[in-house]
């Protein structure tokens, strides 16, 4: 297996969750990556914390890279083959296999464009595909190598943990893949990710 696409989700959120995955699904039966691409969920009742959700979902992925993906993101209609042919053309083995994400808040768009010498905040860089552009750190929905399987993730120890979990366990997890100081990193020139923002994007600034 090569790509492991891990995907914690709620019942309540069950027609969200739905139409995404079913999307992923019909990028690998389309393009015959059945053996190459495999979908992992959990699905509970707020029963049990992210955190522990996405470290089960880690210990389960058998692909020689994994993604942590939210269960209302979107991707290209090639995500699944482009992802792929990247992992199989690669000269060499590398830690993170990277693309581009085009951002909506409000009537902004914008792209962010990863960076591993960045740091986790928005960055303003030369534009990309006529958009305004900022560099940050990859996220967590990039191609991590099987070697930060056992990354695991942990409670937050930020002030504003409880006002958001999910973003401050990812920026947990990240910094200690930082920490790793990856090899290599390979990025696959296509915007792979589209994200609506519900509110601007506190402490960066798009203007």
């Amino acid at each position: 297996m090569l790509i492991s696409i891990l995907i914690p989700t709620i019942l309540e959120r069950q027609d969200v969750f739905n139409k995404m995955v079913n999307g992923l699904y019909k990028q690998i039966k389309d393009n015959n990556l059945q053996d190459k691409v495999e979908v992992i969920s959990i699905c509970d009742n707020r029963t049990i914390p992210l955190v522990e959700k996405r470290n089960a979902l880690q210990k389960l992925s058998s692909g020689k890279y994994l993604t942590h993906l939210d269960d209302d993101d979107n991707f290209s209609d090639d995500y699944c083959v482009r992802c792929v042919n990247a992992i199989e053309n690669l000269s060499e083995e590398c830690d993170i296999i990277t693309y581009d994400q085009k951002c909506f808040v409000n009537d902004d768009i914008f792209i962010v464009s990863p960076n591993v010498a960045s740091n986790f905040n928005l960055n303003p860089c030369p534009p990309k595909y006529n958009l305004k552009t900022f560099e940050r750190y990859p996220w967590q929905y990039h191609l991590f190598h099987k070697r930060f399987k056992e990354v695991y993730r942990t409670e937050s120890d930020s002030p504003d943990k409880i006002k958001k979990p999910a973003m401050f366990d990812d920026l947990n997890w990240l910094k200690k893949i930082k920490l790793e100081y990856p090899q290599s990193v390979f990025h696959i020139d296509f915007i792979g990710h589209v994200y609506h923002f519900e509110k601007g994007i506190e402490g960066s600034s798009t203007q």
